[in-house]
């Protein structure tokens, strides 16, 4: 069988290698809004402090003024809503002059005087953030400031602009613009020219920022007549196998999506005849993982009679098996004589077909017996360790020299970003090492490609095979940190993507949770990627009430959640950047407000817990470790939800509800499991409330000071 298929193989592969890829060069930008104040300020709006200024100007005329005395009380924006394509890209920019300004603390944090673009649905109500260009302090002359990174929702009407002064001062703006970029689709393959005879030909091209879905199109009018082009939905993956077989001809391709239009499509010529079978075996299966060497596996395939190859690199082992007929079907991989390799193995997986078609797809092989401390999330939604239901207490950005005390703080999983932004395996494993020695547990991601250049974003499913196949057996691994917000659009990743790359790792380990963080409505789109979702609400307790409320309707009540809390001072972390010593006496979040951020996670039902982030040696941020009263207060936390684990891993009723005062809101949960009642009652309010609950347990009247929680029946 391998004779058979290999030669087809390398035919293949020297045809793909024929079909170059070209750059592709962008048009000129299309102005959508771009204005100085010359001429007036009709169509912006602000505060009795926004003036037009006859004395000074970028270039003629006049200019905005904006005079904040206090940001507290006095208006920080002049604003203007501007109509725009949904799903284009576009940059915004103007021309700030500041004087006298300093940073003073207002509703908002502080971020002096610049440029903020924001967008709003058809209806003109306000959407989503986009992207800021501020900073501006002090004493300064003209200076151009630009968001460029800007592409508007799919479900956008309007970019808001935000001229800004958000410190004390006076801010000058000018010659505001936003403008359109008309970009096109880097296409891979077909290259153009192109000949081949394939009347089913495979199409690749560079996957853009932002773009959810692609539409493929194809025509033999290089016009892309209405009537005259096929138009195939691509969904999420930048690559498209077309079933449908083409005439002999010349044909044009390009690739759209909503919002973007391909000005610079690609043309080949196809020469077999149409009735000619040329659709190669499409195979699903991409992974595979096995606890000992004689263990056999399955693939899955589409086509009819099939054979099936699979060549392991570097253990120069080609084993055949013949598959079953019919359309879809699992192939069986028989090992060799002397076993499947130990470890992780990468290869390709070569199907072929009557015809002589083939397709080739890489493929990685791990051997490795199972863990023995294997984490799951279980049908209930909670992690399970062998078996048992565990409620897990973790904490971002971990060095080795703080683990002793994270151990002594009861926190048992941690994490560090440096895995985020590199492929060094050898490396992490050693910190992983460390974790082991202090008695935790880790969560690791992957390296998204924002630094190298070649990670997730750029579709390596290579690199995160590697890690898996290095760090799956390691006995203080927890779980796959697989993404964090990959809506963000300068680490975009689609939601089919984000898929396959879960799929990737959950067929490599089964043994290890799949975790990650999203935003926004689209969030449920990404479900398949996830075992339970991570969701990051870093506000007041009852703006974290408020985020698990948005996140489990738009996930339908139809995912596990773990609640990521926050233990930083956002304000002093800020201006710690910027030079200015922390005040521990002012640590923004003291005991009462993480006690009831963190209590939240039970009485909202999560399934666990994690804090972001630790971080004592960073000056990035300004943490609750770097604050020592605050991390005296989050070891007391810590050690009385440990004293509820027993409680929240046994078999029991819970029930759980919402009662208010006012505007104030009071959460509540309680729990019957062997013979024990636990009640706990949150006040997510930051003034003190008084409120009556209906529980099964009888009538509460709570008298609750701010941010208090209620605990009774420990």
């Amino acid at each position: 069988m391998p004779g058979k298929t290999l030669p087809i193989l390398l035919g293949a592969m020297a045809a793909i290698a024929a079909i170059a890829s070209t750059p592709v060069s962008t048009p000129p930008t299309s102005s959508a809004f771009g204005e100085g104040f010359e001429n007036g300020a009709d169509g912006w709006e602000g505060g009795a402090n926004m003036a037009l200024d006859t004395a000074v100007a970028h270039t003629c005329g006049s200019s905005a003024r904006l005079v904040v005395a206090d940001p507290t009380r006095d208006p920080v924006y002049i604003t203007r809503k501007v109509p725009i394509e949904a799903g284009a890209y576009y940059t915004a920019s103007c021309f700030v002059r500041t004087e006298n300004v300093v940073e003073a603390q207002g509703a908002k944090w502080s971020v002096g005087a610049g440029l903020i673009v924001e967008w709003a649905n058809r209806d003109g109500a306000w959407m989503k953030s986009g992207q800021y260009a501020c900073g501006l302090r002090g004493t300064e002359d003209w200076r151009r400031v630009e968001c460029n990174s800007l592409k508007a929702p799919d479900e956008a009407g309007f970019a808001i602009l935000f001229l800004t002064l958000r410190d004390a001062g006076t801010a000058w703006f000018d010659d505001v613009s936003l403008e359109r970029v008309d970009v096109s689709i880097e296409k891979v393959s077909p290259g153009e020219g192109a000949t081949f005879a394939n009347n089913c030909p495979f199409f690749e091209w560079k996957s853009m920022p932002g773009i959810r879905s692609y539409t493929l199109e194809l025509s033999q009018d290089p016009s892309f007549a209405p009537g005259a082009t096929l138009s195939f939905a691509a969904g999420g993956l930048p690559r498209f196998q077309l079933r449908e077989p083409l005439e002999p001809g010349v044909w044009h391709w390009r690739v759209v999506a909503h919002g973007l239009q391909d000005s610079h499509p690609r043309s080949f010529t196809q020469t077999a005849p149409q009735d000619r079978d040329c659709l190669p075996p499409l195979v699903a299966t991409r992974a595979a993982r096995v606890t000992r060497g004689d263990e056999p596996f399955a693939v899955e395939v589409e086509g009819d009679d099939l054979a099936v190859v699979l060549l392991l690199f570097g253990a120069e082992t080609a084993i055949g098996q013949q598959a079953d007929s019919g359309k879809r079907t699992m192939a069986r991989m028989v090992p060799p004589a002397g076993g499947w390799p130990e470890g992780l193995t990468e290869g390709r997986l070569i199907a072929s077909d009557a015809s002589g078609n083939a397709s080739t797809t890489d493929f990685w092989l791990l051997n490795e017996s199972a863990p023995a401390n294997a984490v799951a999330i279980g049908a209930d939604g909670f992690y399970h360790e062998n078996g048992q239901r565990i409620f897990p207490l973790m904490i971002y950005e971990v060095e080795p020299g703080d683990m002793a005390d994270i151990r002594e703080a009861g926190i048992e999983v941690v994490h560090n970003y440096r895995w985020e932004k590199t492929q060094d395996d050898a490396s992490c494993r050693a910190w992983l090492d460390a974790c082991a020695t202090n008695g935790l547990r880790a969560f690791i991601g992957f390296d998204r490609g924002i630094r190298t250049g070649r990670g997730m974003v750029q579709g390596n499913l290579a690199c995160v095979a590697r890690r898996v196949g290095a760090l799956a057996s390691h006995p203080a691994l927890f779980c796959w940190y697989l993404f964090d917000e990959p809506e963000w659009l300068n680490q975009f990743i689609t939601a089919e993507s984000m898929i396959e790359f879960a799929d990737l790792v959950r067929a490599l380990d089964p043994f290890h949770p799949v975790v990650v963080t999203t935003w926004g409505e689209q969030m449920k789109s990404y479900r398949r990627s996830w075992d339970t979702h991570w969701t990051q609400a870093y506000g007041k307790p009852a703006d974290v009430d408020d985020q698990l409320d948005e996140h489990f309707r738009f996930l339908d009540n139809d995912s596990p959640v773990t609640l990521v809390a926050c233990c930083n001072d956002t304000a002093q972390g800020e201006r710690r950047r910027r030079g200015v010593e922390p005040d521990p006496t002012k640590f923004a979040r003291d005991r009462d407000h993480m006690r009831a951020c963190a209590f939240l996670s039970i009485v909202k039902g999560c399934n666990g817990l994690a804090w972001w982030w630790f971080g004592r040696g960073s000056t990035e941020y300004y943490s609750a470790a770097q604050c020592p009263p605050a991390w005296e207060d989050m070891k007391g936390i810590v050690a009385e939800l440990r004293c509820l684990r027993p409680m929240l891993a046994a078999d029991g009723t819970v029930e759980s509800g919402s009662a208010r005062d006012g505007d104030a809101r009071v959460k509540w949960w309680l729990k019957r499991a062997g013979g024990r009642t636990v009640f706990i009652a949150v006040n997510t309010a930051d003034h003190p409330v008084t409120v009556t609950i209906d529980t099964p347990e009888g009538r509460r009247r709570l008298d609750l000071r701010r941010y208090e929680v209620r605990v009774e029946g420990l």
